[in-house]
């Protein structure tokens, strides 16, 4: 799949790149900003699995001709929402109006996006390569009625399909998680309230075209989290939903809903109870990446002393977890380039940091404060970051930025 490294991103296996980065732009920053009050029961793991409630679309899809790009443009018309780059040279780019690619690193863009698209500023996107692409558009402001818009292209931007999703409870989305050109996930939440915000889960097996919801954690699924930060797949079979548990649940320990279904049936995973006697813990985790059966957890953590980041980590596709050490950051946009190497934003003093052991340490890379939003690394020096207007871009591991836009 394709996320944040959940941001754009795929995902990958231990012995190749990864199947699913974390391009995690703005969409938790949103969820946890609109979040008002810690809430809703949870039911105990383990729960029986009744056949979900299963729900078609009404779904169109037209071909679009992609409008001319205007020649020469080298810079994006507006301020970058999201960013996913394939390699040195080859990259996309979301912002509130456009979709753009790049075969320079960043230098110029060029502008593939179809007529009539309705982009807003809360788009995501997954960019599998350099020809498959989707983009899941929620109700601009967030508001809950219109529904989700999906478009796919299978020929790098010339021409378009969309499909529409009739699911007028949806405020907010996480990024499209595809494995491959077919078979896609995309979870949708309605807005926070009453300390629990309705998640669905709705699933492609025609590359976007048609999609059914499988599940939802307002059903009988084991899908028993109170809010849903966002989903990650391994393979067709197995995945996790983060999130936290919403009121009346035990948020001093990060909790999980695992699926060897694909998404059909859930049940929750507790993790390890953070070390370090904090007192006043309030967690909530970022979908993981996975690399072959590891998967790296990144997790918030609210406590009366003050913020932490924390990566938790699984060899056993998430069966079971053990606990990294503890960076003294609050961090939206974690972005984790392989089993050992993440870098993630202190939201409070704009400074990156950077662990190259799985997050047993993480140091300040840097003195000057970039205040990066959505990231996406190459590999351990080749990286690019948004910061407010501009594209910055690195090659020694995120020490030093240079800005392309």
């Amino acid at each position: 799949m394709n996320i944040w490294k959940r941001f754009l991103l795929p995902r990958g296996g231990l012995n190749s790149k990864p199947t699913s980065r974390i391009w995690l732009p703005f969409f938790l920053f949103t969820i946890l900003a609109l979040i008002l009050a810690a809430c809703g029961s949870a039911e105990p793991p383990g729960a029986s699995s009744p056949t979900p409630t299963t729900q078609a679309t009404s779904s169109s899809s037209t071909n679009q001709d992609t409008p001319s790009p205007t020649t020469g443009t080298s810079k994006p018309a507006a301020a970058l929402t999201g960013l996913r780059m394939l390699d040195a040279n080859n990259g996309w780019a979301l912002s509130a109006t456009s979709i753009l690619k790049t075969t320079d690193g960043g230098m110029h863009w060029k502008d593939v996006t179809p007529a009539n698209a309705g982009l807003n500023q809360f788009a995501r996107g997954n960019f599998l390569d350099q020809q498959s692409a989707w983009i899941a558009i929620p109700p601009t402001q967030q508001r809950e009625g219109p529904g989700i818009d999906i478009l796919h292209t299978a020929n790098g931007g010339q021409s378009w399909q969309k499909a529409h999703i009739d699911d007028p409870l949806v405020a907010t989305i996480d990024v499209p998680h595809f494995l491959g050109t077919q078979q896609g996930w995309l979870e949708a939440s309605s807005t926070p309230g009453a300390g629990h915000a309705g998640s669905d889960i709705w699933y492609t097996t025609d590359g976007g075209q048609s999609w059914t919801k499988i599940a939802s954690n307002m059903g009988n699924n084991g899908l028993t989290l109170g809010y849903v930060t966002g989903i990650s797949f391994q393979d067709t079979q197995n995945g996790i939903a983060a999130g936290n548990l919403g009121a009346g649940g035990d948020n001093t320990v990060p909790a999980v809903s695992i699926t060897h279904d694909g998404g059909h049936t859930w049940h929750m995973q507790a993790l390890p109870h953070l070390l370090g006697g904090y007192e006043g813990i309030y967690n909530t985790s970022q979908p993981p990446v996975f690399f072959g059966s590891t998967a790296i957890l990144p997790v918030n953590v609210t406590t009366s002393s003050g913020d932490l980041l924390v990566l938790y980590r699984s060899n056993t596709s998430g069966r079971t977890w053990t606990q990294t050490s503890v960076a003294h950051i609050r961090s939206d946009n974690t972005y984790v380039l392989d089993s050992a190497h993440a870098w993630a934003t202190d939201t409070q003093s704009g400074q990156l940091y950077g662990t190259t052991d799985g997050g047993d340490h993480w140091s300040a890379l840097s003195t000057k404060a970039y205040h990066l939003k959505a990231l996406s690394f190459v590999n351990v020096n080749n990286g690019w970051g948004i910061a407010g207007e501009s594209l910055l871009h690195t090659t020694d591991g995120g020490k030093t930025w240079q800005s392309l836009t």
